[in-house]
């Protein structure tokens, strides 16, 4: 409970001394602000940099306002410059995929445990979608079952499974019994700064097959999927003073995906199973 207060107490700090960086230092800028402060629903905050993209801008907080604002009001974040969009075939129905990575099995988190309220929620909403659950979850098998279903079949393709951003240093440590690193071959080769990666189901027992974000977003924008959601932790993780690419959402935007949702940090599957269950029990409108 400490080290929550803490925490608590620290992100307040931070969103009040970033939004007086936005607007305090800018006697017009919060002029107009304060005139449309209640008014406002949506903020985006468009960047292409990689270092603007990590400061930690849901924790804005106006000093004058209860909560940061981002919680009553939807954020949003875009880049300046983006390839051209991902091109839908008109449907009935949104069509929904979800593949739900556990290559450790039994030593894993359960199968169900995102996959089930997301899909009481869209029954208890009554909403038109249709989804495919997608066994096995491996890398192969998503690239042939956007191939079976053709580029623009997708509305959603919501990704549940493990995901990280490391350095050289770090990959190179990982047990070789527990990972395959195929975009690699036999040997990684050495790279600087920091990928973010994203663990499928390999085929083989107990064993993740990483695959680099590059990679994904190559397959699911050539496949013109516009919308993606990443239940992986850290996808949208950016590392300031590194400007090299390593958000996987960010990489997939840039790729010319509409929409991404994605996590910045490392986050418990307890704390996911909450998320989703106050979606599913109060606000089922929201997705």
């Amino acid at each position: 409970t400490v080290k929550a207060e803490a925490a608590k107490v620290s992100v307040r700090s931070y969103g009040e001394s970033l939004f007086e960086q936005v607007f305090k230092r800018d006697v017009d800028a919060y002029e107009e602000y304060k005139g449309i402060r209640n008014s406002i629903r949506q903020i985006e905050i468009i960047g292409n940099s990689p270092e603007f993209q990590a400061l930690h801008w849901e924790a804005l907080h106006d000093p004058q306002m209860p909560r940061p604002l981002a919680v009553d009001r939807v954020m949003v974040r875009k880049l300046k410059q983006v390839s051209e969009r991902a091109i839908v075939a008109p449907s009935a129905v949104i069509n929904l995929l979800v593949v739900t990575a556990r290559p450790g099995e039994e030593n894993d988190v359960n199968h169900r445990t995102i996959s089930r309220p997301l899909i009481e929620l869209i029954g208890q909403s009554q909403l038109r979608v249709k989804v495919d659950l997608l066994r096995p979850a491996t890398f192969e098998a998503l690239s042939d079952h956007l191939e079976e279903k053709g580029a623009g079949f997708y509305h959603i393709v919501h990704l549940d499974m493990h995901g990280a951003v490391m350095s050289y240093e770090q990959l190179e440590s990982m047990p070789r019994d527990r990972f395959t690193f195929r975009d690699f071959g036999e040997q990684v080769e050495p790279f600087e700064g920091v990928k973010g990666f994203l663990s499928f189901e390999s085929g083989v027992p107990g064993k993740s097959d990483l695959r680099v974000a590059a990679e994904l977003a190559e397959l699911l924008t050539g496949k013109n999927v516009p919308v993606c959601i990443l239940n992986a932790c850290q996808s949208a993780k950016q590392v300031r003073g590194d400007e090299r690419e390593t958000s996987l959402g960010a990489a997939l935007m840039a790729a010319g995906m509409q929409t991404v949702l994605a996590m910045g940090y490392s986050v418990t599957v307890t704390a996911a199973t909450i998320s989703l269950s106050a979606d599913v029990a109060g606000q089922p409108e929201r997705i």
